[in-house]
């Protein structure tokens, strides 16, 4: 009998009894265990492992290991090196008689098995999609044989059944670990949303029902509608409503409908194409194509005009805008949140706001009382207002209020609802002589000089508006700081303002260095 023929009695001695330990077992560990026992005397390997690629961690995992001396010992996985490539596997099985020739591999097996010198390594395929890899390994270069390659590829079949149990199983955990992940996601979202509705309550404690409607609608996809008083805290429940929304992480793309010219109106909504007229020296796109995403908050919507609230319309209904000067039809998907301090039903019976729009925003509106309603936020507000006004001005020791002045404020009606309060609070502040016992001062009244003003004269101030007020503050801190804006002892340091924002602010109330040079 020839050689060759009798090699091939060999292989089918030894296929079957293979095949049977490869199909023995759904574990790829205990599997490999059994086909290397049948095999071992015929391969004089020095052990074998399986390993499969996973896509998703992007990662070789090692699922089975054994070894000639019948202890197995686990390999893990290890991330490919990206800058090598693994040799190309022609006919199912590759005999490697010097690993250094296959530098991916030798990577691979550097830290696990760094002893391998040559292997043969069966590439495990199933409907054109790679599994992954059965290797038989020896510490000796030069191992194996053509005889024993062609068994191996016999075995093609049944491997590759173990092989696609084994990736299965990784895909499994896979899901359950993205499964545990997402679950700790939602906790962390859930959580971050109990946080800001508890910041929220803690400072308006009157708004709970609405901050509850709030809660209920801002994950969906409604239009929403706020309407209050000027100053009432219309935008912080917008705020609110992006950042509870499915959309917190798009654009928030905020559009003041009183302060633009009716004539600007439609390059705001809509932007314009380069060129489209004298001034259009590049592309811009309007708040709808900008928002896209996210949320688009149209304040003082009742402000636009007739023709503006057909354009809103339109874009409410076809979902898609067309720049100036352009011929593309570009689609758009936003959350539109409108608020306005006018009564936008009795403007639709005036004939000054379109009614099929009305019917658009007002499918959840939310009224915010005004603050002379809100009598149990008074306090929370004016305690948050302290702090922001301690952290802003760097002062060190708590605000106080005197027990008078909270007798007045509660007793005072806020026409100018939150935002007078927040300035009120700022101006009683600043002209306080004493942060515990600070004395309120409302507009129009006189107060007296605060500490940091205090550089300027001993005399009283009639302060004629918050912005004078404001002036006569700076021109102190410039005065104590000699001039000098930048530096620890700078008047930006001692006002709790950067540099920058400080000489904006100068230059926008008007104060010069000649009227505050120090004498010398």
């Amino acid at each position: 009998m020839k050689y060759r023929e009798s090699l091939n009695i060999v292989n089918k001695d030894l296929q079957l009894p293979a095949i049977l330990a490869i199909n023995s077992s759904i574990n790829a560990e205990e599997s490999l265990s059994r086909v290397f026992e049948v095999l071992q005397d015929f391969l004089d390997a020095d052990g074998a492992f399986v390993n499969i690629f996973d896509v998703q961690k992007h990662s070789i995992v090692f699922v089975a290991h054994c070894r000639r001396n019948g202890l197995s010992s686990p390999l893990g996985s290890v991330e490919p090196p990206r800058s090598l490539r693994p040799l190309k596997i022609t006919d199912k099985v590759l005999n490697c008689s010097d690993i250094s020739e296959d530098r991916f591999t030798q990577k691979v097996l550097s830290e696990c098995l760094p002893d391998v010198k040559s292997y043969l390594m069966l590439s495990m395929d199933k409907e054109d999609r790679h599994l992954g890899v059965v290797c038989f390994y020896s510490c000796h270069y030069d191992q194996f044989n053509e005889a024993q390659r062609n068994l191996l590829k016999s075995l093609h079949d049944s491997f590759s059944l173990m092989t696609s149990n084994a990736l299965n199983s990784v895909l499994l955990a896979n899901n359950r670990d993205l499964i545990h992940e997402n679950d700790g996601l939602k906790d962390c979202v859930r959580e971050s949303r109990m946080a800001l509705v508890n910041r929220f309550t803690a400072r308006t404690p009157s708004l709970k029902e609405i901050t509850a409607k709030v809660e209920k609608v801002s994950s969906t996809e409604v239009p929403m509608l706020v309407l209050g008083e000027t100053g009432c805290g219309k935008e912080v429940v917008v705020n609110l409503i992006q950042q509870l929304s499915k959309r917190e992480s798009g654009p928030f793309v905020k559009l003041n409908c009183g302060a633009i010219p009716e004539t600007l109106i439609d390059d705001e909504f809509f932007g314009h194409e380069k060129g489209a007229f004298t001034d259009a020296k590049i592309q811009k796109k309007g708040v709808f194509e900008r928002a896209c995403g996210g949320t688009l908050f149209l304040d003082e919507i009742g402000e636009l005009s007739l023709a503006a609230q057909v354009r809103l319309l339109r874009v409410l209904q076809q979902k898609v805008v067309t720049r100036i000067g352009g011929v593309q039809s570009i689609p758009v998907d936003f959350r539109l949140v409108a608020a306005t301090h006018r009564d936008l039903k009795e403007m639709a019976k005036e004939g000054r706001f379109r009614n099929d729009l009305l019917y658009r925003l007002n499918l959840f509106p939310l009224r915010i009382p005004p603050l002379r309603e809100r009598a149990e936020d008074l306090i929370p507000l004016t305690e948050f207002f302290l702090n922001r006004l301690r952290s802003k001005y760097g002062i060190s020791q708590p605000l106080v209020l005197s027990k008078k002045s909270v007798e007045q404020m509660l007793n005072y009606k806020w026409p100018g609802n939150v935002r007078e309060l927040e300035n009120t609070l700022e101006r009683s502040v600043l002209t306080s002589s004493d942060y515990q016992n600070i004395r309120v001062i409302f507009d129009g009244e006189a107060g007296g000089l605060g500490p940091a003003m205090s550089v300027v004269s001993n005399e009283l101030i009639k302060l004629e508006t918050f912005e004078a007020m404001q002036k006569h503050y700076f021109e102190a801190v410039l005065k104590a700081a000699k001039g000098k804006i930048s530096g620890t002892d700078g008047a930006a340091a001692l006002s709790g303002m950067h540099p920058n924002t400080l000489r904006s602010k100068l230059d926008k109330l008007g104060v010069t260095f000649k009227a505050v040079k120090p004498e010398l």
